[in-house]
């Protein structure tokens, strides 16, 4: 049997010293030295600096080296865009994070707006506070958004070695992070959303209220992490990164084992997370809640574990917060429970 052999991307000269192949990849080949060297980028215009650099580098007449970096730098700073810099962030950044997908949304948004054509090092900080009011949404969403081009900024000077300034940090005052939620189940709320739920949602949400596990945490969960003899959930993908061990409560332990006529599969919960949401979705209306959010059980769950008696160590154990701040934020105890213990 024949097979075609597979053609060979040709190159093509489009610069001394640079040649193109494919559709974005620019390669510089030189003698330096009486050395052969190579490198590829993105984009011609890196190329076309690196290859000057390599040239300045190289001559023996100080004046030479001198007009050759100048040349280098400010072709550069012409055409170098936020949009291109948006580009390598996004290839050599974003897929370590654990919301990549959520920031590559972000850095498609912002690859359309007004800042994205601008000279990556022309930003100023009036430009950003442009790009915030561009972006629009809550003062959270365009606190994002900043903190975005920040980082971005911050790797270019730290791991890119470019000779630019941070026009966020320490120039702005970034919009604040908005109130903190502090809606807790009230009066038969959780009763009437239970009354409207069924199957898989059902039992996350009782769940989520006895352990306190985030939304993703709780969807990711295997078998192969729950033993039931401690008994405890071990999450080896957490949102900070840190391996975290929750106990379980003995209504959390109902729920596994009722779960366990399905064990066959290697996930805990059969159900995707839109069909979660829509079951949700659909119980707040019809118990008439519609303020209530999913996230708002991990705030019940945080608040119930003190209700329960367990000091600050025992509860951050469980939660997973690093610090006091981070789980006061998800705390909210009812005045009356404490009104109580006074006498």
């Amino acid at each position: 049997m024949l097979h075609k052999k597979t053609p060979e991307v040709q190159m093509k000269k489009v610069d001394k010293n640079i040649y193109q192949y494919g559709k974005y990849s620019f390669q510089v080949k030189m003698m330096v030295a009486g050395h052969r060297v190579s490198q590829v980028f993105d984009f011609i215009e890196e190329a076309r600096t690196w290859r000057d650099l390599q040239r300045a580098g190289s001559s023996l007449d100080v004046d030479e080296k001198r007009i050759f970096e100048a040349r280098a730098k400010k072709r550069e700073s012409r055409t170098y865009t936020v949009k291109q810099a948006l580009e390598r962030y996004e290839k050599e950044v974003t897929p370590a994070k654990k919301g990549s997908a959520v920031e590559l949304t972000r850095i498609n948004k912002a690859k359309k707006s007004t800042l994205a054509s601008k000279s990556f090092y022309m930003v100023t900080p009036k430009d950003v506070l442009g790009f915030m009011d561009e972006i629009g949404g809550s003062d959270n969403n365009k606190r994002k958004y900043a903190s975005l081009i920040s980082h971005l900024y911050k790797i270019a000077i730290t791991r890119w070695s470019k000779s630019v300034e941070n026009p966020v940090s320490g120039k702005i005052e970034l919009p604040s992070n908005g109130k903190p939620r502090d809606r807790r189940l009230n009066g038969n709320e959780a009763e009437d959303l239970l009354k409207n739920l069924s199957g898989e949602a059902k039992n996350i949400f009782v769940f989520a209220i006895e352990t306190a596990m985030r939304r993703g945490e709780i969807l990711a969960l295997e078998w192969k992490d729950i033993d039931l003899k401690v008994p405890s959930v071990t999450l080896n993908d957490t949102k900070n990164g840190e391996i975290r061990s929750v106990p379980l409560s003995k209504a959390a332990i109902k729920v596994l084992k009722l779960r366990k006529q399905g064990i066959g599969a290697k996930k805990v919960f059969d159900i995707t997370e839109r069909k979660l949401r829509s079951d949700w979705d659909a119980a707040k209306i019809a118990a008439n809640i519609p303020d209530i959010r999913l996230h708002d059980l991990r705030h019940e769950a945080a608040s119930r574990l003190f209700e329960k008696g367990l000091n600050v160590m025992e509860a951050a154990s469980v939660t997973g917060h690093k610090t006091l701040s981070m789980l006061k934020r998800y705390t909210h105890l009812n005045p009356s429970d404490i009104a109580k213990k006074l006498g």
